[in-house]
Formats: C-alpha cells, structure tokens, sequence
C-alpha cells in the first residue's frame, strides 16, 4: 500500500470513528426498536471526512455519495453495464484523472455484500473506466467498523 493510499485509508477510518463517538448515535433508536441505518451512516461519516479533508491537497476534489454519474452517461463498469452508484467517493467530477476513493458500506444485518466486492474491484481496477485510488468496504458494526481494502481490482489481505 502507497503512502497516499494508507494516507486515505487514515483518514477514512477516523471519520467513521468519529460517527460511532457522536453523542446520538445513530445505529440505535427508539429504545432500541431498530436498528441499522445505512444511508445515515454514510451521510455522517462523508460530514466527518469532508472537515477531516478541509486544509489538505483532497479539499479542491469533490466528495459524493451515491454519485453515478461518468461525464455526463452513467457510471458503468465491465459487470455493472447498466450503471452502478458507490456510496462514498473522493473524485473530480467529470473526470477520470482524480478518483482517488471509493468506499461501500453495508450493516452488520445486512450480508448480501457481493456486488459491493464487486463494484470496488471493478472501480479500483486499472484496466477498467475508473482506476480508483483505493477502495474500501466498510462493514458497520454495533460497536466498531470492520474494513476490506481494494487496491488494483484485489483485496489487499490482512488490513489493520
């Protein structure tokens, strides 16, 4: 793993840990008549890294969620032809050149992750449309995350 690619992987993560440390977290509610709340979740952590990425080099980049947009067509890839939308991303719009992360999520009570793993090989290979920097898959737990690396269309095994 480059230095820039541990750097985002960093930076990612303290702005998830940062959503477990909010004072009304939001993964439990209702005196615990449900929980899991994906969208929610993503939304925080992607509040978190934007004031995390302010006075970096990543601050002139965009920072979306749920972006599926390549130029003005749909974000496509060699498995996802009829489009694909990443939950997290840290990019220039309308263009190919920056893609630096790109991050799924899913909930301890959801375990249908294969088309995330999918996406994030796809986003981070470089003989596909996006080359991605590094890409993560975030497995939102109760109390912590679990995390899974992508770099060049792989799993980087045994992430810390």
């Amino acid at each position: 793993m480059s230095e820039e690619q541990a750097y985002l992987f960093t930076i990612l993560r303290d702005a998830i840990n940062l959503v477990y440390q909010e004072e009304r977290f939001l993964l439990r509610f209702a005196d615990g008549d449900r929980e899991g709340l994906e969208q929610a979740f993503v939304f925080r952590a992607g509040i978190h890294l934007s004031d995390l990425l302010n006075g970096t080099e990543y601050a002139t980049l965009d920072l979306d969620s749920e972006y599926n947009k390549n130029y003005g067509d749909a974000k496509t890839s060699r498995r996802f032809l009829k489009g694909l939308r990443p939950d997290l991303i840290i990019h220039r719009r309308d263009s190919n050149e920056e893609n630096k992360l790109v991050a799924e999520f899913k909930g301890w009570w959801n375990n249908d992750i294969d088309t995330d793993i999918r996406k994030l090989e796809d986003l981070t290979d470089p003989d596909d449309n996006y080359h991605y920097l590094i890409g993560m898959f975030i497995q939102i737990g109760r109390t912590e995350a679990k995390y899974r690396c992508f770099i060049n269309g792989g799993e980087v095994p045994n992430l810390a």
